[in-house]
């Protein structure tokens, strides 16, 4: 009877490990799979912007230029959800947490981080790594490309004005967690808090955004 039940517990295990395994090896396939989506993306967007800054530069034509300046601000934009999204993933797994990569993806969103099983560390690592992305992102548009044109300076206040409305949205959630409030109340009260809340929240880095494209390009 013993020798039965150990034998059964081996085999439990060996499932275990088993099933354990399989999911590792699923989710690297996933991952594998966005990431390569996501560089793609990435590839697009930057020769897109790049090919639309060109044309401005060459034939100084006020529709090229129109073009680029638009270009500026969707890549911008894109790119910095696109950064956000992998902070928050690359904070979950350096932390540990539970974050397999989703199947079936919508817009950005990459991973699903279970709120009920990671620990509030893991919750803060994982919300960090979100602004922290955005202003990383900031910085490498700031020291690769020469913000000496429209087009380029709408890039830069696009990126700018994302890293900001995420600091207004994501800062109050971190606060509130790191000084004991639950994770799954502290982000859902942020919301309601979000919808609640006036234009000039809701508009702040917009507003930043172009203050810093009228002060750059402009004035």
């Amino acid at each position: 009877m013993v020798e039965s039940r150990v034998a059964d517990r081996e085999a439990d295990e060996q499932d275990s490990q088993k099933e354990k395994m399989n999911l590792r090896r699923q989710d690297f396939v996933r991952l594998k799979s966005v990431g390569f989506q996501h560089g793609a993306i990435v590839v697009a967007i930057m020769t897109l912007w790049a090919s639309a800054n060109a044309w401005a530069q060459q034939t100084g034509m006020i529709l090229a230029e129109g073009v680029s300046i638009a270009g500026g601000f969707f890549a911008g934009v894109a790119l910095a959800f696109l950064f956000h999204e992998w902070g928050h993933f690359s904070g979950a797994r350096l932390s540990g947490s539970i974050s397999p990569v989703l199947g079936q993806r919508k817009s950005f969103f990459m991973f699903n981080f279970d709120l009920e099983k990671n620990s509030r560390g893991q919750f803060l690592a994982m919300s960090l790594g979100g602004p922290l992305a955005n202003w990383g992102l900031v910085v490498v548009v700031l020291v690769t490309l020469p913000v000496i044109n429209l087009a380029t300076i709408m890039l830069l206040a696009a990126t700018i004005g994302v890293a900001i409305n995420v600091c207004i949205f994501e800062l109050p959630v971190i606060q509130r967690v790191f000084h004991g409030a639950a994770p799954g109340q502290a982000l859902p009260q942020r919301v309601a808090e979000q919808g609640r809340s006036g234009w000039l929240s809701k508009s702040a880095g917009l507003l930043v955004g172009a203050g810093v494209f009228l002060g750059l390009g402009v004035l």
